[in-house]
């Protein structure tokens, strides 16, 4: 299962191939050992975005699963620094856009395991 949930945190596969596997509650899977989530795979999945390489609706996808599920969580040293962010991120569905330096401001803080507020 965990191989799985290391693909959809890397983009390496999509939310319907996790779907697929996992089923459409995404909410509700049973028996699962959550995928550890790091700081460098946030700035990873921006910086994925910023580059094009994801839409932005995957990216909102993304927010949504690694934060709202039980699939992942985040890694006790970085957690305070990894959730300032996505709460940033979690945003981007309810319209807001941020700007290249908020970006770039946001990966600074998760480089630097520091909370970010913009």
């Amino acid at each position: 299962m965990n191989t799985i949930l290391n693909k959809y945190k890397r983009f390496d596969v999509s939310l319907q191939e996790l779907k697929s596997v996992l089923g459409e509650d995404l909410y509700n899977v049973a028996d699962i050992t959550p995928e550890k989530v790091v700081a460098a795979d946030v700035v990873y999945a921006i910086k994925q975005y910023l580059s094009k390489a994801v839409t932005l609706s995957e990216l909102i996808d993304w927010v949504n699963v690694v934060w709202f599920t039980e699939l992942y969580e985040y890694d006790t040293k970085e957690e305070n620094a990894i959730a300032s962010v996505m709460a940033l991120l979690e945003t981007l569905d309810e319209g807001i856009d941020f700007t290249d330096d908020e970006y770039a401001q946001m990966i600074e803080c998760l480089e630097t395991n520091t909370e970010c507020e913009l």
